[in-house]
């Protein structure tokens, strides 16, 4: 099971009750999602961060894809997971987690909703000065360099850090035992 954060004002349009009991830690490789809503010439986007890995997801906000937004975001993230060359056990772990419903909670972190405006607002220039699709805004911004205090001082790049996650080195086994070379 996939946990949203969502911001007040998506839980509304959500239409998500307002006492919310804290769900169940998430189960799924990447973890929690943080979501907002905003407009673009006058068209509504929700815009999906990862909170381990910086990824972002922007689907179509209307009332009826809202209702279909667990379904959009598994079919971007899988867009994306394959321009990065991400596959294997993980990677469909993610997938099949984004397969059903996830579960809506309130986002009460300040850092990630810090991190999550400031990505929105990357985000909602590309659409503006590039006209580009939600697909092409989310590809880029798996490109665009962000800092997060809880990373680190450094910049990452969301694709750095979803390969990192989804595909973990693998152990090195030596082809031959050693031997003793006296």
């Amino acid at each position: 099971m996939t946990v949203v954060r969502c911001s007040q004002k998506l839980l509304k349009r959500l239409r998500v009750p307002p006492a919310l009991a804290e769900p169940a830690p998430s189960d799924n490789p990447l973890g929690e999602w943080c979501a907002d809503i905003d407009f673009i010439d006058r068209q509504p986007f929700v815009l999906l961060m990862n909170a381990a890995t910086g990824t972002v997801l922007v689907v179509p906000g209307r009332a009826v894809d809202l209702k279909r937004l667990y379904e959009m975001a598994a079919e971007q993230l899988r867009f994306l997971l394959a321009a990065c060359g991400i596959g294997g056990a993980l990677a469909e772990g993610e997938l099949d987690a984004w397969r059903s419903p996830p579960a809506f909670a309130r986002n009460g972190n300040r850092s990630l909703v810090s991190s999550m405006n400031q990505r929105k607002y990357e985000a909602w220039s590309q659409f503006a000065h590039g006209r580009l699709t939600a697909f092409e805004v989310a590809l880029r911004m798996l490109e665009t360099p962000f800092s997060r205090k809880d990373l680190g001082r450094d910049f990452h790049f969301a694709a750095d850090l979803l390969r990192a996650r989804l595909m973990p080195s693998a152990k090195i086994i030596p082809l031959h035992p050693t031997r003793d070379l006296h």
